[in-house]
């Protein structure tokens, strides 16, 4: 057995662990630490996490640099959030400057006294340093480090990679997302020996909606009646491959003049060189730009396809919500996304950076709306059964509570 799975088996058989004396034990307070809170796939895990969380085991509140992040108010509304320091810190990255590291590591340490968490649960690599160092610092006996995407990122910057696994040696669980992450954290980094909990990303699931519903939804949004419609939830980084899809779309112009492309997400640097490409190899026409939006579960389900054409990924919930929503999904086959589609059967996978292969599964699964159909409910089937956030949130509660019976590993 994994030590991984002792963890739960000890939380099921025993519980909670500060409830032995027969009194009603006080819920565990739970320190979160957010470098921001804009839209993005880590922020949106935690706000799912925090809309479940049982309140009668668990008080969790949230300590950010960020304040009026778009999801500000939606983490207002579920628990107490405080806002520290300099906004130049509300970064996924640690910063360069180290007196602003130091700065951020007191005012962390000041609010954690405050506060006296049981846990520190640290998200993104800014805070799985800055977060860890202050926890141990202001003596807080937890500490979790949560490692959500592949460490390219890193590359170049070893002195980040030192702090990271100075970060590891002082936390005493390492929660990955995939077994992709954590082959390449395993890898790259040290003092994760021992220390790795895999827990997937978790999804709501997707009621589908009546031909009548679709259409009213395509025709707010200014979809031409009859078209084919393929969406990507994605925020506009470079390494997204945005434009491996603009390059797609221009190869599948000729086989599917009546495919549209709904591109979501937030300008993150590349949202106006994607457009330029698409200008350029004259299919701009066929995409829609939305922005950032709140309403991302409608244009799943008023879609005929999802596709994901990210260089790299840890684990994408992004994917998951299409899988929910019962789409067929075309991604890339790196990090996690083998763990989630299943090639051939909720979807095809493909090499990255290769419009070409992009665009013949995408045509693939387009071109024949029944293998389309039965794709995306195999996929719906599997993010119910594998990927459901009751499932992700039960793990994750089971995790701390099996914490809490361990001696502090990172003193």
């Amino acid at each position: 057995m994994r030590k991984e799975e002792g963890w739960m088996a000890a939380t099921e058989a025993e519980g909670n662990p500060l409830a032995g004396s027969g009194a009603t034990a006080p819920p565990l307070k739970i320190a979160y630490v957010l470098p921001n809170i804009e839209a993005g796939g880590a922020e949106g895990h935690l706000l799912s996490l925090a809309r479940r969380l049982d309140r009668s085991r668990f008080s969790p509140f949230l300590v950010t640099t960020a304040g009026g992040g778009s999801l500000y108010d939606s983490f207002r509304s579920l628990l107490p959030v405080s806002v520290i320091g300099d906004p130049r810190r509300a970064r996924a990255r640690p910063p360069k400057n180290p007196f602003v590291h130091l700065q951020a590591i007191r005012e962390l340490a000041t609010a954690f006294r405050a506060h006296s968490p049981d846990i520190v649960h640290n998200y993104l690599p800014a805070a799985n340093v800055l977060g860890t160092f202050a926890a141990r610092w202001a003596g807080i006996p937890r500490v979790v480090v949560s490692k959500r995407s592949l460490p390219d990122y890193k590359k170049g910057h070893p002195f980040l990679t030192r702090l990271e696994s100075l970060g590891n040696r002082l936390s005493d669980v390492v929660m990955v997302n995939s077994d992709a992450v954590r082959r390449e954290i395993g890898r790259t980094e040290r003092f994760c020996e021992g220390k790795f909990r895999r827990i997937y990303n978790g999804v709501a699931p997707v009621e589908a909606w009546d031909p009548e519903q679709v259409e009213s939804f395509r025709a707010r949004e200014g979809l031409p009646p009859g078209s084919l419609v393929a969406a990507c939830v994605s925020n506009f980084f470079e390494y997204k491959g945005h434009e491996d899809l603009v390059k797609a779309a221009a190869r599948l112009a000729g086989e599917l003049p009546e495919l549209i492309l709904v591109l979501i997400g937030r300008d993150a640097g590349s949202l106006e060189a994607t457009r330029a490409l698409a200008r350029d190899l004259g299919v701009l026409e066929r995409f829609r730009f939305p922005g950032a939006r709140s309403d991302i579960p409608d244009f799943l389900r008023a879609a005929d396809l999802f596709v994901h054409p990210s260089r790299q990924e840890g684990f994408s919930n992004a994917i998951l919500e299409a899988m929910a929503a019962g789409l067929p999904v075309v991604a890339c086959d790196v990090g996690g996304n083998p763990e989630a589609v299943v090639d051939g059967v909720t979807g095809r996978l493909v090499p990255p950076r290769d419009p070409t292969a992009l665009a013949a599964a995408m045509a693939e699964i387009l071109v024949d709306p029944g293998k389309g159909r039965s794709m995306g409910e195999a996929g719906r089937q599997r993010a119910t059964d594998r990927f459901s956030l009751d499932r992700m949130v039960r793990e994750i509660e089971g995790m701390y509570e099996s914490l809490m019976l361990r001696g502090p590993a990172g003193n």
